[in-house]
């Protein structure tokens, strides 16, 4: 930091203003009703997210492919114009999982 021609006793922080009784207790009186207001907000963004996550479709079918989580016994009716075909997991989609380990073992084993 430079000194910009500053001597030492001038590069101190002034002093802070002294507020009177009055002016004090205005200030406490704008503050709390701003975190009343901050807290009001806080509240109604909670509410807002609970209702619609719980309101969402997602919420109640869960996703299509997990169809066995939520106890559905048939698949959900599929958009116009789309067939099971297109609906269809990929191929290359398993329900157990391969860890990579093992999927690594398979590749390296020479054929002879």
């Amino acid at each position: 930091m430079s000194d910009d021609g500053l001597k030492k006793q001038d590069m101190q922080f002034p002093e802070p203003a002294q507020m009177d009784d009055a002016a004090r207790a205005a200030q406490k009186r704008r503050n709390m009703w701003l975190g009343l207001a901050l807290l009001g907000f806080v509240i109604l963004i909670a509410l807002t997210t609970f209702v619609r996550l719980s309101g969402s479709d997602d919420n109640q079918t869960n996703f299509y492919y997990n169809m066995n989580q939520t106890g559905q016994v048939e698949a959900p009716t599929l958009p116009p114009g789309m067939s099971a075909e297109q609906a269809a997991p990929p191929a290359n989609l398993s329900a157990d999982p391969v860890a990579p380990d093992e999927a690594a073992a398979e590749e390296e084993i020479p054929e002879q």
